[in-house]
C-alpha cells in the first residue's frame, strides 16, 4: 500500500498546521460584524409610554405590549429585525443594535417591566409621559389632522360645527397629534 493511500490528508494537515487560522479567535479578539448586518431590537424600557404602535407595525406580531402592566415583550424567535417597530415608535425608545442575540437552549419571549415612577408627593418628578394633549381653540383650523394621526383614535374633530374633543382614557399621551398639527395649536401639558 502506497503512503498517499494511508494518509491521504497529510498534506492538507501539514499546511493547515503551518498556516495562519481561518477563523477568528473570538473571545480574544472583538467580534466585527458585516455592514448591512440587521442585528436585533433593544428597548430603552425607561423612556417607553407604552402605546403599541411598535407591536401593530409588526409583520410577524413578535411584539406584544401591555399598556396597563406597563410591560414590553418580545418574542426573539419570531422577530425578523426589520426595523419597522423602531421606525414607528414616537419616543425613540427602540434601537437596533448590530450584533447576535444570546442563544438559549429553548424558544422564550423576553419582557421588559416599565420602572414605576416615584411619587409626586416625594418632590421628585416621575415618568414623563407627555401628559395628555390641549388644544388652543383661538388658532385651531379643525382640519383633522391631529385625528388622523391618533393611533388609538382618541382625537375627534367636527369640521362643520368646530369641535375638537379627546377621550383621555384612549389616549396613550404619544404626541403624534401634536407633533403633526401644522398650526400648532396642540401642547402637550400633565393633568
Amino acid at each position: 500500500m502506497s503512503k498517499s493511500k494511508l494518509f491521504p490528508f497529510m498534506p492538507t494537515a501539514l499546511k493547515n498546521l503551518f498556516s495562519k487560522p481561518a477563523t477568528t479567535a473570538y473571545p480574544f479578539e472583538p467580534a466585527t460584524y458585516p455592514e448591512r448586518m440587521r442585528g436585533h431590537v433593544e428597548i430603552e424600557i425607561e423612556k417607553c409610554i407604552s402605546c403599541g404602535l411598535c407591536a401593530r407595525s409588526c409583520p410577524p406580531t413578535a411584539l406584544t405590549v401591555d399598556r396597563a402592566a406597563g410591560t414590553w415583550t418580545i418574542n426573539r424567535f419570531d422577530c425578523v429585525q426589520c426595523g419597522s417597530c423602531v421606525n414607528v415608535c414616537p419616543k425613540k425608545c427602540l434601537h437596533i443594535v448590530p450584533g447576535y442575540a444570546t442563544p438559549g437552549p429553548q424558544k422564550k419571549s423576553e419582557t421588559f417591566t416599565r420602572p414605576t415612577p416615584p411619587s409626586k408627593a416625594d418632590g421628585k418628578v416621575g415618568l414623563q409621559t407627555g401628559g395628555h394633549p390641549v388644544n388652543d381653540h383661538d388658532k385651531c383650523v379643525y382640519c383633522t389632522l391631529c385625528a388622523r394621526k391618533c393611533p388609538q383614535g382618541a382625537i375627534t374633530v367636527d369640521r362643520a360645527a368646530k369641535t375638537w374633543t379627546l377621550d383621555k382614557e384612549a389616549c396613550v399621551s404619544c404626541g403624534l397629534c401634536a407633533s403633526s398639527c401644522p398650526k400648532k395649536c396642540l401642547t402637550m401639558k400633565e393633568d
